[in-house]
């Protein structure tokens, strides 16, 4: 009987952690932010202070995030930044607030902070460039 009342328990909890299509938020709109990085390097998006590339070093950028299209969990646009554009695709987490995304060469951990505001982390290393980068994003009025 313990053993019956124990898998109902499991069972119930189960069905109730799973996220439906219509728990995810809305994530479509323009996303702007200010990029608070550590960069190493001479990446595109940071080309600043080119003198200094051999050694880290502090930098920010503005950036927008525009999604044009999600299907439930899946979410995707593109990203751009001084006169750069690519594209960008992400997943949300079950838990309908955490997400990953990548763009053309980084890696995006992020979470919904609420309806218009998240933050987000990204990180890149490509051959001896490297960022990590934190941005608070909010959406516009669309």
């Amino acid at each position: 009987m313990k053993s019956l009342v124990f898998l109902s328990l499991v069972i119930s909890l189960s069905v109730a952690s799973i996220v439906t299509a219509d728990e995810f938020p809305n994530m479509i709109g323009t996303w702007t932010g200010t990029s608070e990085a550590v960069v190493l390097g001479n990446p595109a998006y940071y080309p600043d202070r080119a003198s200094e590339q051999a050694t880290p070093r502090s930098s920010s950028a503005d950036f927008t995030i525009t999604l044009t299209h999600q299907d439930g969990r899946r979410i995707w646009g593109n990203v751009s930044s001084n006169n750069m554009s690519e594209p960008w695709i992400g997943a949300f987490w079950n838990d309908g607030k955490s997400f990953q995304a990548v763009d053309a060469d980084g890696q995006i951990v992020g979470r919904m902070i609420n309806t218009n505001t998240m933050e987000l982390m990204y990180t890149q290393q490509a051959g001896s460039t490297m960022i990590t980068s934190h941005v608070v994003f909010s959406r516009a009025g669309d």
